[in-house]
């Protein structure tokens, strides 16, 4: 199984994060995500970022994982997991769909808030707009083509901007939040849970800042933004602990909530089951498969779709899920080595992770085979993490998806804007 670093000394968010779950109006504490000029502070304003970024996890990964085919979800007590999202329409109107969008836009409008607050300084700001283009990220990761709403006003007549428009905003707001930090001095006003910790000073969040900025970029072959981002978290990048990153964190404690991803791998029926090609696609010896998978004596089978292969990513309801970790970002830098045609770097790169995986080290990586070989790489390196549809769409390659029930019609869905965003 995958380690993943935990702080012992958990910092767990703040009540004050997390009262919406069971309702605000009966305790005598603002709610941080809808703050009023009389209650809000920068400390539930960030807070409430931070939590609101855990609410529907769960939903937005299977969303992803699904379309994308790492995974299925077969839950007999709702069907939409096995019917729209592998054949399609996504029903605009269904939580599949509305869900993770209300969630960005939570986190959104607290980032919003802040960002005018007259109380922010630098390091709120920073944190802000790169926790907002982060929401943005993910509706990007989902809508795709369709693109998301950059007014964040409620007009629903109001044109949806186009994806290459929530690009270029996540750009511009990454880059207005890593000027912010750059000037926030050495300490942050305010505290971030232990999810970020090695990242909770304006300097080290920078890092983290840098990190999405080339992820962006990347997506858009982006490869002279992507290295010049990259240059900027070398430190972090070049982390000997692949594992160091930024992450949610859950907790046990009142009002909190758990790590909606974890199941018993050996229970008797469980939902989220991983796609069998994950096993049958790996190279021999390869732990990245072998540490993060059980493989069920029985076969689970609903819907026409099967497998015997259990997710074993975590060890218990309330693990950390990874936002960003320093393999990504060794990753990224081989796919740009890639872009740019230096083929030797990003082996070198890649083997490097493959030989801590067990996995036998590339030669011979040149134009032929390269993006398939750092897609190999994610697909391992960053299993259930959200990436795998993200890329295979980046290279144009989701005809290379597995298609489980052709005669069932099913394809690589893109959602469309929820109901509640459209007029009439």
């Amino acid at each position: 199984m995958k380690t993943i670093r935990t702080n012992k000394t958990l910092k767990i968010l703040p009540i004050i994060a997390v009262l919406f779950w069971v309702g605000c109006e009966d305790l005598d504490f603002p709610d941080p995500n809808n703050p009023t000029d009389d209650t809000a502070t920068i400390q539930s304003l960030v807070t409430g970022a931070e939590a609101a970024m855990r609410i529907d996890l769960g939903v937005y990964l299977r969303d992803l994982l699904v379309i994308g085919r790492e995974a299925y979800y077969l839950e007999p007590a709702d069907p939409r997991y096995t019917g729209e999202l592998l054949t399609g329409p996504i029903d605009p109107g269904g939580f599949l769909c509305y869900r993770p969008w209300q969630t960005a836009y939570k986190v959104i409008a607290n980032c919003e808030n802040i960002i005018a607050s007259a109380d922010a300084d630098a390091g709120a700001t920073g944190v802000a707009k790169t926790l907002e283009a982060y929401s943005l990220m993910r509706l990007v990761y989902l809508w795709d083509t369709n693109g998301a709403r950059l007014n964040y006003d409620g007009d629903i007549t109001a044109d949806v901007a186009t994806k290459a428009q929530v690009l270029a905003e996540i750009e511009s707001l990454l880059d207005a939040g890593y000027s912010d930090l750059g000037s926030a001095g050495s300490s942050f006003s305010f505290s971030l849970s232990s999810g970020f910790s090695g990242f909770d000073t304006p300097a080290t969040f920078a890092l983290f800042n840098r990190g999405l900025r080339a992820r962006v970029a990347v997506h858009q072959s982006d490869w002279s933004d992507a290295q010049t981002a990259l240059d900027n978290c070398a430190a972090w990048a070049g982390s000997s602990d692949s594992d160091e990153g930024v992450y949610h964190v859950f907790s046990s404690g009142a009002n909190d909530q758990g790590n909606e991803m974890y199941e018993d791998p050996t229970a008797t029926t469980i939902k989220l089951m991983i796609h069998p090609t994950f096993y049958t696609d790996a190279d021999a010896g390869d732990t990245r498969m072998s540490d993060n998978v059980v493989v069920r004596e029985d076969t689970i089978i609903y819907d026409e779709l099967e497998s015997y292969l259990a997710p074993n990513m975590y060890s218990g309801s309330y693990d950390p899920v990874p936002i960003m970790r320093a393999e990504e970002l060794q990753l990224l830098q081989a796919e740009v080595h890639i872009g740019n045609g230096d083929y030797s770097s990003a082996e070198t790169i890649m083997n490097a992770i493959r030989t801590a995986a067990g996995a036998a080290a590339y030669s011979g990586t040149d134009a032929s085979n390269a993006v398939d070989r750092v897609l190999y790489e994610k697909r391992y390196s960053l299993f259930l993490e959200g990436h795998r549809l993200v890329d295979m769409r980046h290279y144009d390659k989701t005809d290379e998806l597995p298609i489980d029930r052709p005669d069932r019609g099913d394809s690589i869905v893109t959602f469309p804007i929820p109901e509640t965003e459209t007029p009439g």
